[in-house]
């Protein structure tokens, strides 16, 4: 086993996600408690907190990265471009993966106020637009696609899954 193969990331972004849903739960409590605390004011703050979650993903796909590409590295493979990396999952639409979707509602996190309500046309947008994520609360959607539609329960659990895939593929390339 190459020392790149453990995870070190993954526990921090699992206290992340943890910290994230509580504060979700808080907020449903709020809503219970405070009559003017409605949906639209428990999305809003949704979207801050899952968006948040998001950017941490975002940084342990990078950090996953780095690792993937040691192991490629002492192999004598090539390097893998971030490109390629997130083009693995087998949850697609439109030939984007369920990781380009999960990097792309990040990038959409960072930047949604420099946007407003006219969405460029890049990347990121065509990402969202593949996976149907045009709403209002375009985080919330994604958190919706992630957990409701496809299963996972928590988004650790999908990079997680990613960064395993990775490493089988590359070990396979050998």
């Amino acid at each position: 086993m190459n020392i790149y193969e453990a995870d070190y990331g993954i526990g921090p972004l699992m206290d992340v996600e943890d910290t994230i849903n509580k504060c979700i739960e808080k907020l449903f409590e709020r809503n219970r408690q405070e009559p003017g605390f409605d949906g639209l004011w428990m999305n809003e703050y949704g979207e801050v907190l899952y968006g948040s979650l998001l950017v941490a993903a975002q940084a342990y796909f990078i950090g996953s990265l780095r690792d993937i590409n040691e192991i490629r590295k002492s192999l004598g493979l090539g390097t893998l471009t971030k490109q390629a990396a997130y083009k693995v999952h087998n949850i697609t639409a439109q030939n984007y993966s369920l990781i380009e979707l999960v990097n792309s509602a990040a990038n959409y996190f960072k930047h949604r106020d420099e946007w407003g309500n006219d969405w460029p046309d890049n990347y990121t947008t065509k990402v969202l637009e593949a996976f149907s994520v045009t709403g209002e609360f375009p985080i919330n959607d994604v958190q919706q696609l992630i957990e409701a539609d496809y299963g996972y329960t928590k988004i650790t659990n999908l990079v997680s899954e990613w960064r395993k895939q990775l490493i089988v593929i590359t070990k396979n390339e050998s």
